[in-house]
């Protein structure tokens, strides 16, 4: 089920936030993503996840983000998911991620972290 990722790739498509993706906000993003540098690539990443839009990736949005992609991946994997496998995930992201520890990740920790 594939519904609950594409419902955040379209919020992130949209860049004025009114519920619609302009044809021009489409091929930007696709150019970011197909010919951007390794920067615009990452920023454009992050904007995905900071589901509200506040600058900052924080465990619930990143847990949102992660039950997505696992139900796209569906129940009958090899090998089996674990029941946990969204939070463990979730987990080692933010652990790499929060440089500082204060239980959010800002667009400049993102980008460190991808680079490294």
């Amino acid at each position: 089920d594939a519904s609950m990722y594409a419902h955040y790739l379209f919020n992130a498509f949209d860049t004025a936030q009114n519920g619609s993706v302009k044809f021009e906000d489409f091929v930007m993003a696709l150019s970011i993503l197909l010919r951007g540098t390794v920067h615009e690539k990452l920023r454009w990443t992050f904007n995905l996840y900071d589901i509200n839009k506040d600058g900052y990736i924080n465990k619930e949005e990143m847990m949102d983000i992660v039950k997505a992609i696992y139900d796209m991946m569906g129940k009958y994997t090899y090998p089996v998911l674990k029941e946990d496998a969204p939070r463990q995930h979730v987990e080692v992201f933010f652990q790499k991620m929060d440089k500082n520890k204060d239980g959010v990740v800002t667009l400049d920790e993102f980008i460190e972290s991808c680079q490294e």
